[in-house]
């Protein structure tokens, strides 16, 4: 990748850092039990070629700089390396019969609507759900865990799927 490409990447990354930390880590719905993290964005929208090791350093990074924001002691951090693990497994379980181009970002107007919510929706409910299991810390409160982390999860979709529809442009060239 060229230089240009890293910048606008770094840039993207701090942009999504901030929106979160400034703006999504105070908006909650029904009395906290359903947030947002559209932080994770970021990582699900790295390139298709992006090395593996690249990829888990970048998440860890990202998921540290949120549990310095958010006082968590490694909850997100271990979320986001978690995030990084199965994004791999499910590009090899949603790649067409040609592959992936390795240099193309997953986005909705490249993959289509539906391509791209079967791409990020698990990728979305695997970070929520062990997050909120994580931070639940007892087998007793894991049934509200899950049930705040799939809540969560379809409330963080809702704000990918208008992050891609707002910011990125190309939506109109859908595959049919």
């Amino acid at each position: 990748m060229g230089r240009e490409i890293w910048f606008k990447q770094i840039g993207i990354f701090f942009i999504y850092l901030m929106a979160q930390v400034l703006f999504f880590r105070n908006l909650t719905f029904f009395d906290g039990s359903v947030m947002m993290f559209p932080y994770v964005t970021f990582l699900i929208l790295l390139p298709f070629g992006a090395n593996n090791i690249t990829l888990l350093t970048i998440a860890f990074v990202m998921g540290f700089i949120v549990d310095i924001f958010y006082d968590s002691i490694g909850i997100h951090t271990s979320a986001c390396v978690f995030l990084g693990f199965v994004r791999y497994q499910i590009m090899k379980l949603t790649a067409p019969s040609g592959g992936y181009e390795l240099s193309e970002t997953p986005l909705i107007g490249q993959m289509g609507f539906g391509t791209f919510v079967v791409f990020i929706a698990p990728q979305v409910l695997a970070h929520h759900l062990l997050l909120f299991c994580i931070e639940a810390g007892a087998w007793a409160f894991i049934p509200k865990a899950l049930l705040r982390g799939v809540l969560s999860g379809m409330a963080t979709i809702l704000v990918i799927l208008a992050i891609q529809y707002l910011f990125y442009s190309g939506f109109s060239r859908r595959r049919i």
